[in-house]
């Protein structure tokens, strides 16, 4: 169980992610679907198509009509995954920078667990610290609400132009209760759910009737503005929310806290500079996306921050050994440079991004093998006699 926030950025998901899980193809029925997240109380469900991993969440099940009719194929997202020794900065910054609330965990090209916002807000509940944050500078404003007397029908519709799932409920401006995307997936979106109509030909029936006050979850959890982080989270987890409302003595909206923003504390552990990244020797003719490139070798080097936090510096060469026809043998060098010394990776072959992948891969490994300097010892070179 980790202590203190830092240890907690630095920490692998291994123990984090929840597994195992249902994985989905793009030819299974969104009923499927639904009656797992139901089973399960999750949010998103994984999806893996040939190379490609992703997910499918509650909010896209929100436009659906006949789910035993319709297939994940054009419901689901490609999101890309992490694996299970991804440290938990890293996740969050691809949380936020990608805007989903959860990625799939894949190890041995198999998806084997998700990890969400949910399930960082779960460690986040041990770190003692969080107490000394405050929402207040994190919640989000204005919030989108609704009176208690306003239709199940606008409540989804809603959150589908918004793309929201959570929906308070007022009262003459005072919060009295939510709607979530669950709540009216799971009341009206069942299983076997079809298009209905009425008595007379060509009369429907809308699918989503009533008012919000006869589904609304009617104790929502909420705050004050003076409350910490750690009360958010832990509240969060012992009441199983997945949205926190900050409001004043009279019950009055001021703001939502979302996992997303209660992320904040971690991803202010992130590296307020760039690690400086050289890559040389690249033509205009090279297929490069040299900021993809150079992002990927940050992450790397973050990864290997608890083996080498000192490295501040990476160069990389790339040279071209060989050339038949149009085609191009390439032989890449990295070098991790740091005030105690430099790590060194190489990798060649005729495929220039996937020998970059190569050289990542490489420089990791090299990375983790090695240790910086012991402060206070330097290494003497033996005098002859």
């Amino acid at each position: 169980m980790v202590t203190s926030l830092r240890e907690l950025v630095l920490s692998e998901i291994r123990d984090i992610a929840h597994g195992p899980i249902s994985v989905f193809s793009p030819e299974d029925n969104a009923s499927q679907v639904l009656g797992v997240l139901k089973e399960t109380d999750r949010y998103e469900a994984a999806v893996s198509s040939g190379g490609s991993v992703g997910l499918i969440t509650v909010r896209d099940l929100l436009g659906v009509d006949q789910p035993a009719q319709r297939r994940v194929d054009k419901l689901w997202r490609v999101t890309g995954s992490v694996s299970p020794s991804t440290s938990v900065i890293e996740v969050a910054e691809l949380l936020v920078r990608n805007n989903v609330r959860a990625l799939p965990v894949v190890e041995g090209g198999e998806v084997t667990g998700i990890i969400s916002q949910d399930d960082l807000i779960g460690v986040m509940c041990d770190v003692d610290e969080l107490s000394g944050y405050g929402v207040k500078e994190l919640l989000r404003s204005p919030v989108w609400s609704m009176d208690i007397d306003e239709r199940n029908a606008s409540a989804r519709r809603l959150m589908l132009e918004r793309g929201i799932s959570h929906v308070p409920v007022v009262e003459y401006g005072r919060l009295v209760g939510e709607v979530t995307a669950e709540i009216i997936v799971h009341t009206f979106i069942t299983r076997a759910s079809k298009t209905t109509t009425g008595d007379r030909v060509g009369e429907r029936t809308s699918r989503f009737p009533g008012q919000v006050i006869g589904i609304m979850d009617a104790h929502p959890l909420s705050m004050r503005p003076n409350s910490t982080v750690l009360d958010a989270v832990r509240g969060l987890r012992d009441r199983g929310k997945r949205a926190c409302y900050i409001t004043d003595e009279g019950s009055r909206m001021l703001g939502i806290l979302t996992p997303r923003e209660l992320l904040a504390p971690i991803l202010r552990f992130r590296v307020q500079e760039e690690l400086p990244v050289y890559i040389m020797g690249l033509s205009d003719e090279d297929f490069f996306e040299r900021a993809v490139a150079e992002d990927k070798v940050r992450r790397v080097v973050r990864r290997g921050r608890r083996f080498r936090p000192d490295i501040n510096e990476v160069s990389i060469r790339i040279k071209v050994s060989q050339t038949r026809g149009l085609r191009k043998r390439y032989e890449l060098t990295a070098r991790a440079l740091s005030p105690s010394g430099q790590v060194n990776a190489q990798a060649d072959g005729w495929d220039l991004l996937a020998v970059f992948d190569e050289l990542c891969t490489t420089l990791e490994k090299a990375i983790g093998k090695t240790k910086p300097e012991t402060p206070g010892r330097t290494r003497r070179r033996r005098s002859r006699r």
